[in-house]
């Protein structure tokens, strides 16, 4: 009977000290239920709670089902939340450094170059100094394709942007499109699709070719212009007090579970991507126009002018400029 109530005893103590290293994570993504990145992201989620043996739970929350885009990171201060998948450029208003990470315009050829500035340049470590200041631990960039815009005339230069009445999201995007001589308008993305075919807009910076046909932009634009003008950082990170209460084990998993979905979508989102270009072009007939190498220089030059601007904003988004510029002129970019 003694040994009966030494076991229950020793058995009951293990599982309190199993629940006390448990950690769940209650985690926003930045689009709706349906999307690709949302419905790979629960299954990270899944994946990750077998392989931690139940140390890391998440719950996933698809976009606004807690709070608003722009607010995620104060709810992870306030305790709302313990963490999102989102890109930094939401809380530009914040801090104009989350603007300078958050999208690296037509700094790089592509986005797998751009990537690897993070791997190899440093980019992950400003990340995280940057969220630490927020109470918060940058886990890893997440891969994002690269963006076009939905036009009703053909754009087949930096020149050809002078005078083209244009909905822009705001940030370094519309500060490039500006100084290329677009006039910028403040649109939804909704409002954007009836004013394409009024003439309001002759064309609308969104997203990728798979989101601007999801949300209906080449119905009234013809043309996709690939211009390299935005390219969008996405990341996962969570409270820094809920990953410090993560063992090394558990920190390590978490790491490759990030680094494993943005590799998932990268594939994923890549197919999609290939699938929306052929429908775009076979049903709808939209040209697909990629400037060249000398429009892609003159756009890169323009770059540096924006971010000579955004980087005197202060330290951390100086920091990150110059760790950009450091890394394109050792690929020779620069």
């Amino acid at each position: 009977m003694k040994h009966t109530k030494l076991f229950v005893g020793v058995a009951a103590l293990a599982l309190m000290a199993g629940a006390a290293t448990a950690e769940t994570f209650k985690m926003q993504t930045f689009l709706g239920v349906t999307a690709a990145t949302t419905t790979a992201f629960e299954d990270m989620a899944a994946s990750l709670k077998e392989r931690s043996g139940g140390a890391i739970e998440i719950q996933v929350f698809p976009s606004g089902a807690v709070v608003g885009p722009t607010e995620t990171l104060e709810a992870v201060r306030n305790g709302l939340l313990d963490g999102h998948y989102t890109g930094p450029t939401f809380f530009a208003g914040v801090d104009p450094a989350f603007a300078v990470l958050g999208d690296t315009l037509s700094a790089y050829p592509d986005v797998d170059v751009r990537d690897n500035w993070f791997t190899e340049g440093g980019g992950l470590e400003l990340g995280r100094a940057l969220y630490a200041k927020y109470d918060m631990h940058m886990i890893c960039a997440i891969h994002w394709p690269q963006e076009q815009i939905p036009s009703t005339v053909p754009i087949r230069s930096v020149d050809d942007f002078q005078g083209i009445k244009i909905r822009a999201p705001g940030g370094l995007p519309s500060d490039l499109l500006t100084r290329a001589g677009a006039s910028l308008v403040n649109l939804t993305p909704g409002d954007a699709i009836g004013a394409l075919e009024t003439g309001v807009l002759d064309a609308s910076d969104l997203a990728n070719v798979g989101l601007n046909m999801a949300f209906g932009m080449y119905q009234n634009a013809p043309y996709s212009i690939f211009a390299r003008h935005s390219m969008p950082v996405t990341e996962m990170s969570v409270s820094a007090a809920k990953w410090n209460a993560l063992s090394d084990t558990a920190k390590n998993q978490f790491e490759e579970a990030c680094n494993g979905l943005s590799d998932t979508l990268k594939t994923t989102l890549g197919e999609q991507e290939v699938a929306a270009i052929e429908k775009a072009k076979n049903e709808l007939n939209v040209e697909f126009i990629e400037f060249g190498d000398a429009d892609a220089e003159k756009f890169r030059n323009m770059l540096l002018e924006v971010w000579e601007d955004w980087g005197s904003r202060n330290d951390d988004a100086r920091a990150i400029v110059d760790s950009h510029k450091a890394y394109m002129t050792s690929l020779g970019i620069l």
